[in-house]
């Protein structure tokens, strides 16, 4: 098959500045090393017909190990089962890349002079492009893009250039995902604490605040969670928890924030534009959660968990933190003392055990 041949032509640069601002929004918002593999997949495939992401990141254990953490593309899977792990002290391209901190690009790896003669072929890997995440002076691993099969891709400078751009913000996403601070997530549900929630509303400050946009807050309270606790135990309660905040985590991907901020109360926050009808927006979210988020199961017990709700959307020009934790404070104390917004509280009866009301 003839190597495809990309051209920087006008309309290309402006594409490539398009996805570069795409990428830029994008990171923001990925949830874990598998999206953010997906997300670029999409992007780097459109643009330079590479069909594959992968990510591998350093071993904390093994020094100078590199361990397989996500893929994306028809060809993922053969490469998690093949190389799972690159020892790079003992790989000249890893080494290259990891000692200098510099990108690696061959049109072809099949005929490249320092790629494993024992591997490649089995993979049939073609074009790669590698390039090393670093934040703070720090390894984290590599990142590549690649074609498989037939096809080589050449690519222009300029292109090269698009994937030097993306280096540092595609680290420091690696970073908050992979090397998270601990001071910021809740062990029991790994969402963002109520630190890491005021951390990640400064990151959402510094890059909207000159959108036309605003910020809505969403609370949720669960109902009766004191009597699963008082019933069934605190490990059911704690499974309650993770449940809850593992299919919130799932079903809205959508979101900039998922925190839970205490016991058993979250707050989700999301940009809407400014046309956007706020309350229809919430409507739509909380008949969401009530849907896939609130059936649990616990060793054959059923629960239907249910939540008080309320919500606050603010400018994304004319807030301040302090203030909207003031806010947010206000809004929890509301909902906990009144009925306003807050639906017919109930746990489902379990199948074998009967929970008395609170």
């Amino acid at each position: 098959m003839k190597p495809i041949k990309s051209m920087t032509t006008n309309a290309q640069y402006a594409e490539l500045f398009d996805s570069l601002v795409r990428v830029s929004k994008g990171l923001n918002k990925v949830s874990s090393l598998k999206e953010m593999a997906a997300f670029l997949q999409t992007e780097t495939s459109t643009l330079f017909q590479l069909t594959d992401v992968w990510i591998y990141i350093t071993d904390a254990k093994r020094t100078g190990w590199l361990n397989h953490v996500a893929g994306v593309g028809p060809n993922a899977e053969i490469m998690s089962t093949i190389v799972p792990h690159i020892n790079y002290n003992d790989d000249p391209i890893f080494k290259k890349m990891l000692g200098q901190r510099k990108i690696f690009y061959t049109e072809d790896l099949l005929i490249e002079p320092e790629a494993n003669k024992d591997v490649t072929p089995l993979l049939n890997l073609r074009t790669v492009v590698n390039y090393p995440l670093f934040v703070d002076g720090k390894a984290l691993g590599v990142m590549a893009f690649g074609s498989f099969g037939e096809q080589t891709v050449i690519l222009s400078p300029t292109e090269l250039n698009y994937f030097d751009v993306i280096t540092e913000q595609t680290a420091l996403t690696v970073s908050r995902m992979h090397f998270f601070d601990k001071s910021q997530q809740d062990h029991l549900t790994k969402l963002s604490n109520r630190y890491g929630l005021e951390k990640k509303l400064r990151n959402l400050d510094d890059n909207n605040r000159d959108c036309d946009s605003a910020l809505c807050f969403i609370y949720l309270d669960l109902n009766n969670f004191k009597q699963i606790n008082d019933n069934f135990g605190h490990l059911a309660g704690d499974h309650m928890l993770k449940t809850f905040s593992s299919y919130l985590s799932k079903e809205l991907k959508s979101a900039d924030i998922i925190a839970r901020i205490g016991g058993d109360e979250f707050v989700l926050v999301f940009s809407v534009p400014e046309q956007c009808d706020i309350d229809d927006f919430v409507h739509k979210i909380i008949q969401r959660i009530k849907h896939h988020c609130c059936a649990v199961d616990y060793r054959g017990n059923k629960f239907q968990l249910e939540f008080a709700w309320g919500h606050v959307a603010v400018d994304c020009k004319d807030y301040s933190i302090n203030d909207l934790f003031n806010v947010a404070d206000i809004k929890m104390y509301q909902l906990k003392n009144s009925q306003v917004n807050v639906k017919s509280a109930r746990v489902v009866k379990p199948q074998k055990q009967v929970a008395e009301k609170a």
